[in-house]
């Protein structure tokens, strides 16, 4: 399956790589070109990495960065409230693109479903300090999966098999009253493509 990751995981990926390329995001692009509105949200959000990168650059038109200017398209797509999604693998990760809800295929697909955490995880999920939380509900308005609800002493709840983790709600909280913690029973990831590819097939 596809993978979410967090803030912090694509700020790994970016450290490790010397050679980073963006291009459009090819879901919005279409959105676009069919005149939906998709919500002010930058299109020049998807990322590769390494030898994908180059071939980004020499066969699709995508434009070469540096650390800094790849960090500035992931605080870009932080504040549009972006999902950072890649292929499920643990080490490798050749792109990460940046969904959203409306548009990303992944996404959608996923949102149609009554348990979308079952689809695709960061591994991850929130958790709330209620000393910190002002019930501003900042965190409802942007959880893509629409996991979050207020209960009676006015502090979120997370609906866990609709949280697939992807920090969102943590990134956007203006008293930092949200953090990410590793979700229990959490399967680990395929080491690298060859070992996912083992995966799919026993599981066919």
């Amino acid at each position: 399956e596809d993978t979410v990751h967090t803030y912090d995981q694509v700020q790994t990926y970016i450290d490790q790589n010397d050679l980073i390329a963006v291009g459009a995001c090819y879901c919005r692009h279409a959105a676009l070109l069919r005149g939906e509105d998709i919500h002010g949200m930058p299109t020049d959000t998807c990322m590769q990495f390494g030898n994908a990168a180059q071939f980004a650059i020499d066969r699709l038109g995508a434009r070469k960065l540096s650390r800094k200017e790849a960090k500035e398209v992931l605080d870009r797509s932080e504040q549009a409230g972006l999902i950072h999604m890649s292929q499920n693998t643990a080490e490798g990760i050749g792109f990460i693109c940046n969904c959203d809800r409306w548009h990303c295929t992944v996404v959608t697909e996923a949102l149609k479903t009554a348990k979308p955490a079952l689809t695709m995880s960061s591994g991850f999920q929130p958790q709330f300090d209620p000393e910190a939380c002002i019930a501003c509900e900042t965190c409802l308005e942007r959880c893509p999966s629409a996991a979050l609800s207020m209960n009676d002493n006015d502090l979120p709840e997370v609906e866990i098999d609709r949280c697939f983790g992807c920090a969102v709600c943590a990134s956007g909280c203006p008293s930092e009253a949200i953090s990410m913690v590793h979700k229990s029973g959490f399967t680990e990831p395929p080491k690298d493509i060859k070992a996912m590819i083992k995966e799919i097939k026993a599981h066919m």
